[in-house]
């Protein structure tokens, strides 16, 4: 199997309404072919150029000149003339691959397209080409406008041979394969009516038990001391971004990082890690009223399963904060996730999809650890069987917060393996920019409806409509406690971290008692000695179990004498 690839010049001719004539007269017909493959084969014997392929009524020729390229299509076209075969040509110079007799690539594709808008008796050319030859006074060139192909990101100009002789198409005579135009923007009232009906969509599903929310990173957000407006808020791959231009300088204007791409760059240094903690972790007291009353309204709202790539515990904490019942867990690419119990409307599970803070090794915050989770589950440690059957039996996916110009979000959704289903997207506060090719690969290879909602009007609206229908989640009568039972409960669900945090801060803010703070750092070592031989596999399961047991029971009785020493 030959194989090569080569920048080169690939022209594109073709015998115009070939198929007509053959309908017409079929003698005919083919005479003309007949001669359209010999003044081919005995021009390109003077020219140092290439046949790679018949195409039925055209074909394909390669040239290493772009110069000769033309000298040889001015030449074809002017036999092609006196012998009264009406052919189109189109040039285009690009990286083409060769392999088994035929040549592939977008160089082989825009050539192809270029010819498309050409009529007989026209040589058509990209401005690449042109740039090539503008200093030769053998060839007149005129440009005939900007297109925008199918298939092809960016407009592009293309240029007619205009010496006497050769046809130079009109604007209306240039019909060929081009993107459609596009629709005119429906008017405010059309477009709030078909949004009703999308929210509706979503409604449905939810009382079906068939809708998933999953939210990305630009869902998060720190308010910021605007002293104009109190309300502003910076979103998580804003702030990576911001802090990776200190350390690396401006990003160039045409190449912007993403959130991976940016956390890359801080935990690639020394004591990065902890910066990317310290950076992106929120907590619910962080929170501004804004973003306070985003994630309690998607608490209310009954999603059965809430998907998180935010690696931190927020969504989690809003959930306990609103006393709304559930279960939270997390997928770690390293080791297999704890088993999960069945999820429902009354009891939600909120899951990270992108590890958790609490078992740092897990957590997805590089593009490295990205890649190792793209494989990890697509390989052998899949997303729990739940999730899975959950996924597939949706009706309608929600994504909240993401960029959909990430290249990740495609292969998201392919590990998601999500295949026609219905999947909304209302966007951060910021324009995110989606790029018309993108909008156009996520519509056409997957039913996603770019709602041209924010993320807090999406959600204030859905919440509405499920208040209206009486369908909102209700958390459990608040339960009056003192602090020290709060510390005693959270000790039986095994939250040890987060008490020893708060026992943390209030033995030192009332600053009297050395020997408790002595104790409270013994425990914290032995909470951070236990978690490295989790983390390290270096204890057995049933070792571990009881570790935890120990310390949970330990720290029991400190709390006692917490309790007894400092009032609550």
């Amino acid at each position: 199997m030959l194989e090569s690839r080569k920048l080169a010049i690939i022209v594109f001719a073709d015998i115009a309404g070939y198929s007509a004539m053959m309908q017409a007269d079929e003698v005919k017909a083919l005479s003309v072919l007949d001669r359209f493959k010999m003044i081919l084969e005995e021009e390109m014997l003077l020219h140092e150029g290439q046949i790679v392929q018949y195409y039925g009524d055209g074909c394909l020729l390669s040239f290493d000149s772009a110069f000769l390229s033309l000298r040889a299509a001015t030449s074809l076209q002017r036999q092609f003339i006196e012998h009264k075969v009406p052919v189109r040509i189109g040039m285009h110079l690009g990286d083409v691959l060769y392999k088994n007799n035929n040549a592939f690539g977008d160089g082989v594709n825009i050539a192809s397209r270029i010819e498309s808008l050409g009529v007989p008796g026209a040589i058509l050319l990209s401005k690449i080409i042109s740039n090539q030859v503008q200093n030769k006074a053998e060839f007149s060139l005129t440009s005939v406008g900007s297109f925008h192909f199918k298939n092809i990101t960016e407009p592009m100009e293309v240029f007619a041979i205009s010496n006497p002789g050769f046809v130079v198409p009109a604007p209306e005579q240039m019909q060929g394969k081009l993107e459609a135009p596009a629709a005119p923007p429906p008017n405010p009232e059309d477009q709030r009516e078909w949004e009703k009906y999308q929210m509706m969509e979503i409604l449905d599903a939810l009382e079906e038990k068939k809708c998933v929310l999953i939210l990305g990173n630009y869902a998060f957000s720190r308010p910021t001391t605007s002293a104009e407006d109190p309300e502003t808020e910076i979103f998580l791959p804003e702030l990576l971004m911001r802090e990776q231009h200190k350390w690396m300088g401006k990003q160039p204007a045409d190449n912007p990082s993403d959130f991976y791409t940016s956390a890359q760059t801080l935990v690639d240094r020394a004591g990065g890690q902890r910066m990317f903690m310290n950076l992106t972790r929120i907590r619910l007291k962080d929170l501004a009223q804004k973003q306070l009353n985003r994630f309690k309204k998607i608490s209310e709202i009954p999603f059965d399963l809430v998907l998180s790539t935010y690696p931190f515990d927020l969504v989690h904490e809003v959930f306990e904060e609103n006393r709304i019942d559930h279960q939270y867990a997390y997928y770690s690419y390293q080791q297999e996730s704890p088993p999960l119990s069945t999820f429902t409307k009354e009891y939600p599970l909120i899951y990270n999809l992108f590890g958790s803070v609490g078992h740092k090794d897990s957590m997805v915050i590089s593009l490295d650890r990205l890649y190792q989770f793209i494989f990890g589950i697509l390989g052998v440690r899949q997303l729990p069987k739940l999730i899975q059957d959950k996924v597939q039996q949706a009706s309608h996916l929600v994504f909240l917060g993401f960029s959909f110009d990430d290249w990740y979000m495609k292969l998201l959704l392919r590990v998601l393996k999500v295949h026609e289903k219905e999947i909304s997207y209302a966007h951060p506060s910021t324009p995110s920019g989606l790029g018309k090719q993108n909008r156009r690969f996520f519509e056409s290879n997957f039913k996603v409806t770019f709602l041209d909602k924010k993320i807090d009007e999406f959600v204030s609206g859905l919440h509405g409509l499920c208040e209206e229908e009486d369908l909102l989640r209700k958390g459990t009568p608040a339960v009056t406690r003192s602090l020290y039972e709060d510390l005693l409960l959270m000790t039986e669900q095994y939250r040890l971290e987060e008490v020893l945090e708060r026992l943390d801060d209030m033995i030192i803010k009332d600053g009297k008692e050395g020997g408790l703070l002595k104790e409270l750092g013994e425990h914290q070592q032995s909470f951070h000695k236990i978690k490295e031989s989790e983390n390290y596999n270096s204890l057995s399961k049933q070792e571990l179990e009881k570790e935890w047991r120990r310390l949970r029971n330990t720290l029991s009785m400190f709390i006692d004498r917490v309790s007894e020493s400092i009032p609550a």
